[in-house]
């Protein structure tokens, strides 16, 4: 008898397994009260290690911060002022960033 086989290919679909990670790259230690719209007090990098759409993120903070979130380039992130800050009525922001990915269901990290 001759023997007999055949090739098998499987593709392997990734599962959002991985939870985005989240890192401080570069930050401001104070940001003066007249600092223009735009000014960068910090730059995230936050990286998901699935693949497709379980390893795309969006990073935001709370809205109630004069503060914004904007995508700068893949997988960084900058905190910019948003509107004017004044040093005699906040003089400090404790932010907490949240990154979460666009898998189902969604996994998320945040940063302080």
């Amino acid at each position: 008898a001759i023997p007999q086989h055949c090739d098998i290919l499987l593709n392997v679909i990734d599962a959002n397994d991985n939870a985005p990670e989240v890192s401080l790259t570069s930050m401001s230690s104070a940001v003066a009260e007249n600092s223009p719209n735009g000014t960068i007090v910090a730059v995230i990098r936050a990286e998901d290690k699935d693949s497709g759409q379980n390893g795309q993120v969006q990073c935001q903070i709370p809205n109630n911060l004069p503060f914004k979130m904007e995508s700068s380039t893949e997988n960084n992130w900058k905190l910019l002022v948003q509107h004017g800050l004044d040093r005699e009525i906040t003089s400090r922001y404790d932010i907490s960033v949240t990154c979460t990915d666009a898998g189902e269901p969604p996994l998320t990290s945040k940063k302080n």
